[in-house]
């Protein structure tokens, strides 16, 4: 018994000290005060706790036990506070962010400033985030609030922008040739100017983090082969754009070839009504997930209204769901539907989730009026359970020939995002359009 108990002891000690020394590595190699920060959290807590409890067992004594269990309960509950803190107090100074943190997800939450480092260097922009007054319903369009008085049940108004000008991306994959015979319909019947832009928003994958011995050139071999492979996909969807609109007499169309990075796309789509996009179009022309798509890109950033086709339907757009959630920019789909002038037929139905959080019902509600005064048949749906199960939601989802949503899918990094099921991506996923106004 003994012996086992050594043995434990040793592999606990030698497993702390691994970490330790791992994460020694990481505070030297690793690029930003973040990712150090991350580093030596983990030897606090790993690395000095695994240290701790070898400690107690190979003395064997339960003063001693109780000593090491002690020291890491303090441990965990401390450690991971101060890490925090320090972090919020590096990001609010202005501590650079390394290459390779692709997003700042606190952007718009904090306030960044500069403080005590090179003067060259300026903090990333910062624009402050407008919440919801506690003390006001959320309305249809965020920024007109129903007044209080006789005048409240005056709807907004949300009148149809005529479609002069849709831009379809041609950027390749399994559902080019469905979005480009979708971006010709709507031009052709609204009379607009269609637009095939190839190879704008498309960049190489590039590590841009540490990199071992040899890294630099097998990095470099992998962006060559990503460039050469979005350039013969945006060649091949360019052809095809070609071919497709010369056998459109009449149609006032045109296509263009721009090489530009995705942060200057948004500048290439002003001034166009709708942009069109094939589902699974990622930034590096190869298939990604649903928060990685250009398609979720341009919604954020809100140029101009953003139809994803997976496929195209076999009948004409005849019931469309809108899905309305916490998320404040739910409080606008309504709005953007009417806005875009599509599927004036088609009837509505409003998919309410997680309507127990502040707020949710009352917009819904909001929504819904403000669809029927203007003359769109609408039906709100019961209320999402947040424990669905895909299986369940698709098989109401699939006599839906589109969907208004507000992004593609509400999942970040992290362990909980990877288990919980994102009732966006299930019905992109499922149904064939998507609208991001």
């Amino acid at each position: 018994m003994r012996a086992a108990v050594e043995v434990l002891a040793a592999l606990l000690l030698v497993g702390g000290a691994s970490v330790v020394a791992l994460a020694a590595l990481g505070v030297a190699r690793l690029t930003d005060p973040f990712m150090r920060m991350h580093a030596a959290a983990k030897a606090g807590v790993a690395g000095a706790g695994l240290l701790l409890l070898g400690t107690g067992l190979a003395f064997g004594t339960p003063g001693a036990l109780a000593t090491s269990l002690a020291a890491v309960t303090f441990l965990v509950l401390t450690a991971p506070l101060a890490s925090h803190a320090l972090g919020r107090a590096a990001y609010v100074a202005g501590a650079p962010l390394g290459a390779a943190s692709l997003t700042d997800a606190l952007s718009g939450v904090l306030q960044r400033n500069v403080f005590d480092i090179d003067p060259a260097r300026t903090a990333r922009s910062w624009t402050a985030r407008e919440p919801f007054p506690k003390d006001t319903a959320m309305s249809a369009i965020p920024e007109f609030r129903r007044p209080a008085g006789p005048a409240a049940s005056a709807q907004p108004a949300a009148e149809p922008v005529a479609l002069r000008r849709i831009l379809c991306c041609l950027v390749g994959g399994p559902a080019q040739t469905e979005a480009t015979a979708e971006a010709i319909t709507l031009a052709r019947g609204a009379g607009a100017q269609l637009v095939g832009l190839s190879g704008a928003g498309q960049s190489a994958r590039e590590w841009r983090g540490p990199l071992g011995v040899g890294g630099a050139f097998w990095s470099e071999w992998l962006a060559s082969r990503s460039r050469a492979k979005m350039r013969e996909n945006a060649a091949a969807a360019l052809q095809e754009f070609q071919e497709a609109i010369s056998a459109q007499p009449g149609l006032d169309a045109q296509a263009r070839h721009e090489e530009a990075e995705p942060h200057l796309l948004a500048r290439l789509l002003a001034g166009h009504d709708l942009v069109v996009l094939p589902a699974g179009a990622g930034p590096h022309g190869l298939p990604c997930d649903l928060r990685d798509e250009i398609a979720s890109g341009l919604a954020r950033a809100r140029v101009a209204p953003v139809l994803r086709v997976a496929r195209r339907s076999v009948r004409p757009v005849r019931d469309v769901i809108l899905l309305v959630g916490s998320s404040e920019a739910c409080g606008a789909l309504a709005t953007g539907l009417l806005r875009s002038g599509l599927w004036a037929q088609a009837a509505i139905s409003i998919q309410p989730f997680a309507d127990d959080r502040r707020g949710v019902r009352a917009m819904v509600d909001s929504q819904a009026e403000l669809l029927r005064a203007h003359g769109r048949r609408v039906a709100v749906l019961p209320s999402l359970d947040l424990d669905f199960e895909a299986p369940d939601l698709r098989a109401r989802l699939v006599r839906y020939d589109a969907a208004v949503m507000s992004c593609l899918s509400t999942r970040h990094d992290g362990f909980l995002d990877s288990i919980r099921i994102c009732v966006h991506e299930v019905t992109a996923d499922t149904v064939p359009l998507t609208l991001l106004p």
